[in-house]
């Protein structure tokens, strides 16, 4: 164990107790209180959970990596969450351009028609006095399909590609999970990792022997800098897309039926004012953020954070769920408040690696909300589960019923 600098607190906060996972905010209120780094007696590791010192941590990457074996395991291969600052910017910008808000409008009609489709269902049952989990029949495979059709993959493959990227969210859910059935999401996840990057893998030299279409994997294949990256570079960069495409807009999709059901006054609001949607869901995804930690690694002697220096090689957790409650940064932060002026949060990351495909999630939600207002605009959940996994967190299984 470390010697920590005097005025940093010790915590053995346990990240796994189902309590935490549940309702993890008094935990991190206690953590942001203790001081701008705390350090973890058990993982040995820094923490810190303040906006100001999350945001310092994510914007210098020189001073602070990303450590690349997490995301090496997770995908099979290195990522640009796991690759250094000039190797990134050139692997990000194979996909830049059709990640901005430009490039991804012309998906609308697309994302529209998978929306529908996978709620015209949702709602006959509802109609009919149903209760839906809605996590399995919706806010799962909308997603799911919409980053397969972008990606190019054939409409006959849906079913399987569905169930590799359901098995992505296991590994990553068992890799925050030391019982056993974390063990076992864990195998079942990386099992289905290796089956998917085989498959892109196939579909990639495919595409180079039969000239590119304009999807995204014929993107990747057709750039020049796929000349510079190996086979396993570009599969698990593609295996990457499946994941974040899916898991983060799929959580943040539940987890807004979740808060607007059990704030229905905020409903009402949107309900009278669709304008505010955008807002309003940036205002949910700051005030129950579905990523609530990032890891960096300090190097170069430059580890300074709030005037306390980390050593060479230690990590840093970084709360951005508990940032992103700061009262340094927002009034009344524990409050959901759609009509609040926005200000920028830590849901989608920072820096270097924020997400490639925030333009991508604000524009699927968008329609989403605004359809399910459309269609349901009177929802109850009558059952909720948070799972096991805290880094990615967001019902696993919502309830709801009309």
């Amino acid at each position: 164990m470390i010697e920590r600098e005097p005025g940093v607190h010790g915590t053995r906060l346990d990240f796994q107790e189902q309590g935490f996972i549940d309702d993890p905010y008094p935990a991190l209120r206690a953590l942001r209180e203790l001081g701008p780094v705390s350090y973890h007696e058990d993982l040995q590791q820094y923490v810190i959970a303040r906006y100001e010192e999350c945001l310092t941590v994510f914007s210098d990457s020189h001073a602070f990596f990303s450590p690349p074996e997490f995301f090496r395991s997770m995908f099979g291969g290195e990522t640009i969450m796991s690759m250094d600052v000039d190797r990134h910017d050139q692997t990000r910008g194979i996909w830049a351009e059709t990640f901005t808000r430009r490039g991804i409008a012309p998906q609308r009609d697309m994302i529209t028609e998978v929306v529908d489709t996978c709620l015209a269902s949702v709602t006959e049952r509802l109609r009919s006095g149903e209760r839906v989990d809605v996590v399995a029949e919706m806010t799962r495979p909308v997603p799911t399909l919409v980053i397969a059709r972008m990606l190019g993959i054939p409409a006959a493959d849906h079913p399987q590609f569905s169930d590799w990227s359901d098995g992505m969210v296991k590994a990553a859910e068992g890799a925050t999970d030391s019982s056993p059935q974390g063990a076992e999401n864990l195998r079942l996840g990386m099992e289905a990792t290796a089956a998917l990057n085989e498959y892109l893998t196939t579909m990639m030299f495919a595409g180079r022997r039969s000239g590119c279409p304009a999807d995204l994997i014929g993107q990747m294949v057709d750039s020049p800098l796929s000349n510079e990256m190996t086979a396993q570079e570009m599969t698990a960069s593609a295996a990457q897309l499946v994941f974040a495409g899916n898991e983060t807009t799929a959580k943040l999709m539940a987890t807004t039926l979740y808060a607007l059901a059990r704030f229905p006054d905020q409903r009402r609001v949107l309900l009278e004012n669709r304008d505010l949607i955008p807002r309003a869901l940036e205002e949910i995804h700051r005030w129950m953020s579905v990523i609530h930690v990032g890891w960096r690694v300090a190097r170069d002697g430059k580890g300074l954070i709030s005037g306390v220096r980390i050593p060479d090689g230690e990590t840093i957790l970084v709360l951005q769920g508990a940032a992103n409650r700061d009262p340094a940064r927002w009034e009344d932060p524990d409050v959901l408040d759609v009509r609040r002026a926005p200000r920028s949060h830590l849901g989608f990351g920072f820096g270097m690696h924020h997400c490639l495909g925030i333009s991508l999630a604000r524009l699927e939600m968008a329609i989403w909300l605004n359809r399910i207002l459309d269609e349901i605009p009177d929802w109850d959940v009558l059952d909720v589960d948070w799972g096991r996994g805290w880094v990615a967190r967001g019902p696993v299984r919502l309830t709801i019923g009309i």
